[in-house]
């Protein structure tokens, strides 16, 4: 990759990792329905105009169904159970938490996707040492009472919907604009939470500090980074663009401790350490050569091949 390549990585990975403490300082003030609100309704009024110019939407709605039931899966639950969970746990744990979505991928693969299903030794230990992450964290980090427990729980929820999520848009819409996809999921998720917002809505206006997370939160660290993403992923292809998904954490923690303060334990860095490396395991596929993808077309009777895409949400 190009240095410009490199340098939008790691900025997408910085931003993505600001998710969490910006979201943090937002439920100071407002709850966290109105929280998703601002952000996806935000991000679409950036990105709609993009996606219009670029006719990004018409082929991902020829079947509204199928694209509402996905972004609902991928989008508006995870955002929902993250948002909540934040209100008991530090930014920090929630981004090393949500950090785990490439494992659920690999796991999710085992039942529902074959070809995607974590290989050899490498696979099987990226999952163990993944696991074993998740249980550092639930057993030493998430102390904090039942309240600490639950929001652990609702953010690995909203990190399993993001990886369900990401393999039905794999399989649904592997050729469809990813800008296109992007733009529908926060125009869904903005229909389907807007109501619940205006009835939690408060009576007063939120602070200063508040507000300004929310705006950052979601013309930057949402609207403007899918952007980027999409664009990362046309320049240097997804495998390489998806690196900013196991930075992000690392952004998360750091940010987490030098702005709100908090409290970063060993065993939190540990189980950061264990859930990168075993994501990054268990995601790991061996290329196949020239002769196995000829002989694997002719076995199925294919004669094309087919792109993918990606649609990432750290969180």
């Amino acid at each position: 990759m190009t240095r410009r390549s490199w340098i939008e990585l790691v900025v997408l990975s910085a931003l993505w990792g600001a998710v969490y403490p910006l979201i943090t300082v937002a439920l100071r003030d407002l709850p966290p329905t109105l929280v998703v609100l601002g952000r996806v309704l935000l991000a679409a009024l950036l990105l709609l105009p993009l996606a219009i110019r670029r006719d990004a939407l018409r082929p991902v709605w020829r079947n509204p169904r199928a694209i509402i039931e996905t972004v609902l899966v991928q989008s508006t639950a995870p955002l929902l159970l993250l948002t909540y969970g934040q209100q008991y746990v530090s930014a920090s744990v929630a981004g090393i938490l949500v950090g785990a979505q490439p494992l659920f991928v690999a796991l999710l693969a085992l039942r529902f996707a074959p070809d995607e299903r974590p290989q050899g030794w490498r696979g099987l230990t990226g999952i163990t040492l993944g696991l074993a992450g998740l249980v550092m964290l639930f057993g030493v980090d998430l102390r904090g009472g039942r309240t600490a427990l639950l929001g652990g729980m609702l953010i690995l929820a909203a990190a399993l919907c993001y990886a369900a999520g990401a393999m039905m848009i794999h399989r649904r819409y592997a050729e469809a604009p990813p800008l296109g996809v992007a733009t529908s999921a926060m125009l869904v998720t903005t229909a389907a939470v807007v109501v619940p917002a205006s009835v939690t809505a408060p009576i007063r206006l939120p602070g200063v500090d508040a507000t300004a997370a929310l705006l950052v939160l979601g013309i930057v660290c949402t609207g403007a980074t899918l952007a980027l993403f999409y664009a990362l992923i046309t320049r240097v292809g997804p495998a390489r663009a998806a690196l900013a998904f196991y930075l992000s954490p690392a952004f998360a923690v750091a940010f987490g401790v030098i702005f709100l303060r908090e409290q970063i334990s060993v065993a939190a860095i540990l189980g950061l350490g264990a859930i990168v490396v075993g994501s990054v395991l268990a995601a790991h596929h061996s290329e196949p050569t020239p002769q196995r993808t000829k002989e694997a077309d002719a076995e199925h009777g294919d004669t094309g091949h087919e792109s993918d895409s990606e649609l990432g949400d750290a969180g």
